[in-house]
């Protein structure tokens, strides 16, 4: 091209450009389009992470009153508005917490299945379905007790783990090896007086 004069250098240049115009600007919109698509999304999850925050302080506002209904009215709210924060999780088991102190055993396992079906960490989804299954055995749903706790496989909650297993044996009679699951989570170094009372009580 360095052979070519001014005129044919222009010439090239405007052909080029004609050939290859539309792209060049398409990819630019697309680029422009693309951050600030990228910058609309990331504002919309900051206001709905937001909104979820205050909704879950005032479901949280409403528990710590004893308020239950009120705190179970705002659920459904909480759940359209803070999808993908951890808010929803968060407020599902402060309501199961509420339904426990009522003594209300199928609302809280409600709220628990709702709790771990919303929960966005995996950590705190196997401490919802610990919770759960702790539940389900109290209500005599021993097989899906069972089914929730496969879910919790990390080493952390080993001990945990392993004290519901013995529930959950325990429920079904199965004495030997509530007995052996309950050492294995003493073993695991989950000490606790609760847990040496079931321990107690299948020695007697």
């Amino acid at each position: 091209m360095s052979d070519l004069t001014d005129e044919e250098k222009g010439e090239r240049i405007k052909q080029w450009w004609s050939d290859n115009g539309s792209a060049v600007i398409g990819g630019v919109i697309l680029g422009i389009a693309g951050l600030f698509g990228w910058n609309w999304w990331t504002d919309r999850q900051a206001d709905r992470a937001e909104a979820a925050s205050e909704l879950y302080m005032m479901v949280r506002s409403h528990v710590e009153a004893g308020q239950f209904a009120q705190a179970s009215a705002l659920a459904p709210e909480l759940a359209e508005n803070g999808r993908g924060t951890p808010y929803v999780s968060m407020g599902w088991a402060l309501i199961a917490d509420a339904a426990v102190r009522q003594d209300d055993s199928e609302r809280a396992i409600h709220a628990l299945e709702q709790a771990r079906s919303a929960a966005v960490e995996a950590g705190y989804r196997q401490v919802m379905s610990l919770r759960l299954a702790r539940h389900l055995v109290a209500a005599e749903r021993v097989d899906e007790a069972e089914a929730v706790l496969a879910d919790v496989t990390s080493d952390a909650f080993s001990g945990l783990r392993a004290e519901v297993r013995g529930d959950i044996a325990r429920a079904r009679g199965e004495n030997e090896e509530a007995r052996r699951r309950y050492e294995e989570a003493l073993a695991a170094g989950h000490d606790t007086e609760f847990l040496r009372l079931k321990l107690d009580e299948l020695a007697a």
